[in-house]
C-alpha cells in the first residue's frame, strides 16, 4: 500500500491508519507545524502534498 492510495486530503486519524503511527503523533506535528495542516472548524485536515513533505523530512 503506496501513498499513491493516500486520499487527497486526510484526517489525522486517516493518516495515523494510513502510517501505523498514533493519531497523538499526528496531532503533535500538526500543532508544532512540524506537518503543514488547516482546520475546518475544530477538525484537522492535511492535504497529500503535505504529507509527502513531512516524510521527507
Amino acid at each position: 500500500m503506496g501513498l499513491n492510495n493516500l486520499p487527497d486530503i486526510v484526517t489525522p486519524k486517516q493518516l495515523a491508519e494510513f502510517l501505523q503511527i498514533s493519531e497523538t503523533t499526528v496531532k503533535r506535528a500538526l500543532k508544532s507545524n512540524e506537518l503543514k495542516g488547516f482546520k475546518v472548524g475544530r477538525d484537522w485536515r492535511i492535504e497529500k502534498e503535505r504529507v509527502l513533505d513531512w516524510i521527507k523530512k
